[in-house]
């Protein structure tokens, strides 16, 4: 009986020891942890703001997990959802309106330049980048996308970039390579250049070389007025006008004068306009969403198009091009456009795009910052967005080196092992490049893609020719910067660039 009692007494003190330690514990002020019986963030607000762009893209990952958020800390997430066109509206409103408060910014990357110039964002500290290991996210956009200026202002949620996507089985057979070769005098294979992808297209586009019964195309891409349109001329431009050793693309550095009716841009454009009669005779009003259907349902040969595409064709339930993809780094051209020379330099240049990708920004005058780091830490952490990039639906795209080494989690997502290589491979290969093409970052970038977009689509539609769209742009171009002060532009240009 003694022994019993002692034995209960030392298990009374154990327990009162591991409670005090315990309380010790609960009193830190660290993430998802709480004090006494309170959860840390108890009732605390915050707002964010994300544009609906279409089903659950974005914007889903985040409701989500504000429902998560908020049953750990205790925090009140509030997440606003505006359309698209409204959205840049809302958040300049919110930035003079007392009365409007976003505590976090979910925006495309060319929104970031009026609120990186007027100083409304806060750096990113050092707890964070440690939170959510900052030495994993990927060069290629702790040094553009996620910077001005040389500081870190965003955090990682999407990393975008656009590639090719074709049929790996088409290209593959016998029969096909044997007639191509024969017709175009080289092999069949992913196209290296702009030129090539000329007449691949041409080759796959007419007729049925899938035996369905149906008349199929050879390309897909973005032609539709519109944001996705624009930045996909610019992609395909970067072949012909990014120079390797020029980090400045749409503006002279030192000027602003506007380079996209040079004769890099011309050609691209006529070669942009080209390659359509190759495509779907409704090329000109097909969507985002059009395109990816197009191309996971067997219509087209070719795509260029996001990260998304991979995704959606290997896990969408009218995907029937599963294994059979290709995937292959953006054509490039057999010259570049020297815009300090003034002349074509002959080599072959390749640029990557990262053109569109998403990032997470806090508000500066947030009254619950650290809340407000904490919810972006959470959904921008390595975790997560490993999860997330995997699905078809989110939008979120690879931007970390640990997204590229769990071929598993790519396969339980419907890949085949080999083609989750395949398409990591790509993708990783693509956003090593050193010479990259990013979004116009400084303010009034909606502007300026408004007014070329424009143009360049009554180029695309016959009603005026590309030297003509392209020099009305620039005019435009000009316009917008000396509204903006053009000496102040070339600043902000530069502090865009890092430079």
């Amino acid at each position: 009986m003694k022994n019993i009692n002692r034995s209960i007494k030392v298990l009374i003190t154990l327990v009162l020891i591991l409670s005090l330690f315990g309380c010790s514990d609960k009193s830190k002020d660290s993430d998802n942890k709480v004090k006494g019986d309170e959860k840390l963030y108890k009732d605390r607000v915050i707002t964010v703001i994300v544009p609906n762009i279409g089903n659950k893209l974005v914007r889903g990952p985040i409701m989500e997990e504000a429902k998560r958020f908020e049953q750990q800390t205790g925090a009140i997430v509030r997440v606003v959802t505006p359309r698209w066109l409204d959205t840049i509206n809302k958040v300049k409103e919110s930035l003079v309106d007392p009365k409007i408060n976003f505590d976090i910014f979910v925006i495309i990357t060319s929104w970031g330049g009026s609120l990186f110039s007027e100083n409304h964002i806060a750096n990113v500290p050092d707890w964070v980048k440690d939170k959510i290991q900052w030495d994993d996210v990927l060069p290629i956009y702790k040094n553009s996308i996620l910077s001005w200026d040389n500081k870190s202002y965003g955090l990682p949620y999407d990393g975008d970039c656009i590639n090719l996507y074709y049929r790996k089985d088409i290209f593959n057979d016998k029969k096909n390579k044997a007639k191509f070769l024969k017709e175009f005098g080289y092999e069949l294979e992913a196209p290296s250049t702009w030129k090539k992808y000329e007449d691949i297209a041409k080759f796959f586009n007419g007729w049925d070389w899938d035996n369905d019964g149906k008349i199929e195309y050879g390309m897909v891409g973005n032609r539709s007025m519109g944001f996705a349109s624009i930045l996909q001329f610019f992609t395909q431009a970067a072949a012909y006008t990014k120079h390797p050793e020029d980090v400045a693309f749409y503006f002279d550095i030192d000027t602003m004068k506007p380079r996209i009716n040079n004769h890099g841009f011309v050609k691209a454009l006529e070669d942009y306009i080209y390659i359509m009669k190759y495509g779907p005779k409704e090329i000109l009003n097909l969507q985002i969403h059009d395109i990816r259907k197009s191309f996971i349902t067997g219509e087209v040969a070719m795509a260029i198009d996001w990260s998304d595409m991979g995704t959606m064709a290997a896990n969408s339930e009218m995907s029937i091009v599963k294994d059979k993809i290709g995937y292959a780094l953006l054509p490039g051209y057999d010259k570049v456009y020297n815009s300090k020379t003034n002349s074509w330099d002959k080599q072959l240049n390749k640029p990557s795009s990262i053109a569109g990708n998403w990032t997470i920004l806090v508000n500066k005058d947030s009254k619950n910052k650290k809340l407000a780091f904490e919810f972006a830490s959470h959904m921008t952490s390595a975790k997560l967005t490993k999860k997330l990039t995997t699905m078809g639906w989110t939008g979120i795209n690879p931007s970390r080196y640990s997204h590229f080494n769990d071929i598993d989690a790519w396969a339980d997502s419907g890949f085949s092992k080999n083609s989750a290589k395949e398409y990591l491979n790509t993708i990783s290969e693509s956003l090593n490049n050193k010479n990259v093409m990013v979004d116009i970052r400084i303010p009034g970038a909606s502007r300026y893609y408004e007014q070329v977009s424009k143009y360049i689509d009554l180029a695309l539609r016959g009603k005026m020719e590309p030297k003509e769209a392209l020099d009305n742009a620039a005019l435009k171009w000009d316009e917008i910067t000396d509204s903006l002060d053009r000496d102040k532009q070339i600043e902000l240009y530069k502090k865009s660039l890092n430079k």
